[in-house]
C-alpha cells in the first residue's frame, strides 16, 4: 500500500511531493521509490541533496553513513557522458594545520585496504594537483610504521611503474635516508627472465642530473649494482654489465669529476684469480687516442708518474709491466715512443732488444727525404770505452789522464795505440793505469798518437749482480720451449715467450660480440633514439 502526499508553499515557490509506502520506502520527487529514501531531482538547477551543519561548536559529522551489510556505505556515479566534473568533490576550506580534504580511518584489527581506485577506462587511476605556486608542502605524502612497503606499484601492461614528468626547476626523485646501513634505491631483476635495466636515464638535448647522492656522512654510492650471470653471455652484453649505456651525441659516454682532497677518481678490480680478461679495455674506431692520461699540476712536490703499470706478484715468469705494439704495413709502426727533456726512455735495470739498437736522425744532407741510422756496438762483455789523441814530448813519452771516476767503475783494461804523422814501431805502454793515469812511450817528439782504452765495467750494480755478465742464459720455467722471435725459426706465434692469448684471441672475440640496445630493450625505443650498436668489453 502506498500513500502520496504533496506539499505546496507558494510563498517560497517550493513544491514537495513525498510518496510513502508501507514497506518503509520514501520517495521525494518520485511516486515509485526504489530505496529506503529515493530522491528524484528533475529540474535543471539546484542540488539534489544538501546538508548544512551551521553550529560551529558541533563536533559531530554533517552526514554519517553506517552500513552493516556487505555492500558499499556510499556509492556515487556520474552518468552524463559529457560531464568533466568529478563524481565526488570534497572541499576543505578550514585553515587548521592538520586539516584534511579526505581522511580514511581503518580499524586497528582490519586487514582491508585503506583506499582502492579502479580505472576500467582509458583515463588515469588517480590525479593529485596543487595549483598554489607558494605551496611548499608535498603533493602526496605517505608513512608506514610497520614492516611493509610504503608504496607498491604493479605495472602489468607496457607502461612504467613510476613516470616522473618534470617541467619545473626541481628534480625527479629524492630518497632521503635518515638511518644507517639503509639503501636508497634497489632494482630487483631476479625474476625478470633474463632482461631489464636496473637504472636508466635519458637526456635528449638537455642538461641535468640522472642520479645524485649528496652529503654522505660515511660510505656511500651514487650508483651501486650487483649483477650475477649464470651463463657466459646474457643477450649481446658480454658477461653482463653493472653499468651499460649508449652515448650518440657530442658529449662523454662517462664523466666522473672528483674534487675531494683524497680518494681515487675511478677504480676497477677483478678479484677472481681465475679470470684472464682485462680489467679495463678501451677501443677507439676513430683517429683519437684510446686512452689519454695527463697530470696538469704545476706545484708538485717530489716526482709524479703520469701512468703506473707494474706486476706485483711473485710468480716466476716474464710478466710484462707495459706492452706496446703497432703493426700496420711492413716497415711501419712504433710500439713505444717517449719524449722527455731529460730522457725520452730510461731503463732502471737491464735494457734489451732482439733486433738492432740504433739512433736515428734526419739525414743532415737531405733531411726531408732521408734518415740516417747509426748502430750500437755489441760485445760478449760488459765494457766501457775511452779514447783520445795525445802529442809526445821531447823524450818520446806522453802521460794520459783518464776521468777521475775511472777506477770507480772499471777493471781489466786493454790498450790500442795508433801513431799519427810517422811510423813508430816501438810504441808501448810504459806504465798501466794507476790513479787514472797511464804512460805511452817509444814515440817521436812532437808527433801524435791515437789511443783507445777498453775496460770491463765494474760499478756497484755489476758488483752486486755478477750474474748479469753471463753471456749464455738457460731457458727455465715458462721460458723453456719458447722463443723470443719464433717467426725466425718457422714457429707459430703461440711459441713466443711474450705471447698472451687475451691480447689476440680474446680481442677478436670481443669484436664479434656486439651489444644492440634496441634489440635487448625494445621498450625504451618509444621515448628515446637508440644508437645503432656498441661494443661491450
Amino acid at each position: 500500500m502506498k500513500t502520496t502526499t504533496s506539499l505546496f508553499f507558494k510563498g517560497s515557490l517550493f513544491c514537495l511531493m513525498i510518496s510513502f509506502s508501507m514497506n518503509a520506502q520514501v520517495g521525494i520527487g518520485t511516486v515509485t521509490p526504489s530505496s529506503a529514501l529515493d530522491i528524484d531531482h528533475s529540474t535543471s538547477t539546484g542540488n539534489t541533496l544538501e546538508a548544512n551543519h551551521n553550529n560551529t561548536s558541533n563536533g559531530s559529522s554533517a552526514i554519517w553513513v553506517r552500513n552493516s551489510g556487505v555492500g558499499r556505505a556510499i556509492n556515487a556515479q556520474s552518468l552524463n557522458a559529457s560531464n568533466n566534473l568529478p563524481a565526488v568533490q570534497i572541499s576543505q576550506v578550514g585553515t587548521g594545520a592538520a586539516a584534511r580534504g579526505l581522511e580514511i580511518g581503518m580499524d586497528a584489527t582490519t586487514t582491508a585496504i585503506g583506499l582502492s581506485v579502479f580505472q576500467d577506462g582509458s583515463g588515469s587511476g588517480g590525479y593529485i594537483g596543487i595549483s598554489d605556486a607558494t605551496n611548499s608542502n608535498p603533493n602526496l605524502q605517505t608513512y608506514h610504521n610497520g614492516t611493509g612497503n610504503c608504496i607498491v606499484n604493479n605495472a602489468n601492461g607496457s607502461g612504467w611503474g613510476i613516470y616522473n614528468l618534470i617541467s619545473g626547476s626541481g628534480g625527479g626523485t629524492i630518497n632521503e635516508i635518515t638511518g644507517t646501513g639503509l639503501i636508497a634505491n634497489i632494482s630487483d631483476l631476479s625474476t625478470s627472465a633474463g632482461g631489464g635495466v636496473g637504472y636508466y636515464s635519458f637526456f635528449n638535448g638537455a642538461t641535468g642530473n640522472g642520479f645524485i647522492v649528496d652529503n654522505i656522512g660515511g660510505d656511500g654510492f651514487a650508483f651501486s649494482g650487483d649483477v650475477v650471470t649464470s651463463t657466459a653471455t646474457v643477450g649481446n652484453t658480454v658477461y653482463g654489465s653493472v653499468l651499460s649505456g649508449e652515448q650518440s651525441g657530442l658529449g662523454h659516454g662517462v664523466l666522473v669529476n672528483h674534487s675531494g682532497t683524497s680518494g681515487r677518481n675511478a677504480e676497477f678490480n677483478i678479484n677472481n684469480t681465475a679470470n684472464t680478461d682485462n680489467a679495463i679495455t678501451a677501443i677507439h674506431k676513430g683517429q683519437g687516442s684510446a686512452i689519454v692520461g695527463q697530470n696538469q699540476n704545476n706545484t708538485i712536490t717530489g716526482i709524479v708518474t703520469v701512468a703506473d703499470f707494474s706486476y706485483t706478484g711473485s710468480d716466476v715468469s716474464d710478466h710484462v709491466g707495459v706492452s706496446g705494439s703497432s703493426t700496420p704495413a711492413l716497415g711501419w709502426g712504433i710500439g713505444v715512443i717517449g719524449i722527455g727533456n731529460f730522457y725520452g726512455v730510461y731503463s732502471n735495470g737491464e735494457l734489451g732488444a732482439s733486433g738492432t739498437k740504433t739512433f736515428v736522425i734526419d739525414h743532415p744532407d737531405d733531411p726531408e727525404n732521408k734518415m740516417l741510422k747509426h748502430f750500437s756496438m755489441e760485445s760478449n762483455e760488459v765494457l766501457n770505452v775511452y779514447r783520445g789523441t795525445e802529442t809526445f814530448d821531447n823524450t818520446g813519452k806522453v802521460k794520459v789522464m783518464l776521468p777521475d771516476y775511472y777506477h770507480s767503475i772499471n777493471k781489466n783494461a786493454s790498450y790500442q795505440l795508433t801513431p799519427i804523422g810517422a811510423s813508430m814501431p816501438n810504441l808501448y805502454i810504459e806504465r798501466e793505469i794507476e790513479n787514472g793515469i797511464f804512460i805511452i812511450a817509444g814515440g817521436i817528439a812532437n808527433k801524435k798518437v791515437s789511443w783507445v782504452v777498453t775496460a770491463e765495467r765494474n760499478d756497484p750494480y755489476l758488483k752486486q749482480n755478477p750474474e748479469k755478465r753471463n753471456v749464455i742464459v738457460e731457458k727455465i720455467g715458462d721460458r723453456r720451449g719458447k722463443y723470443l722471435t719464433p717467426e725466425l725459426y718457422n714457429q707459430p706465434e703461440e711459441k713466443s715467450m711474450h705471447y698472451r692469448e687475451t691480447k689476440e684471441v680474446k680481442s677478436n672475440k670481443m669484436k664479434e660480440q656486439k651489444f644492440d640496445f634496441k634489440k635487448n630493450h625494445p621498450e625504451k625505443t618509444t621515448i628515446s633514439q637508440t644508437p645503432e650498436e656498441t661494443e661491450e668489453n
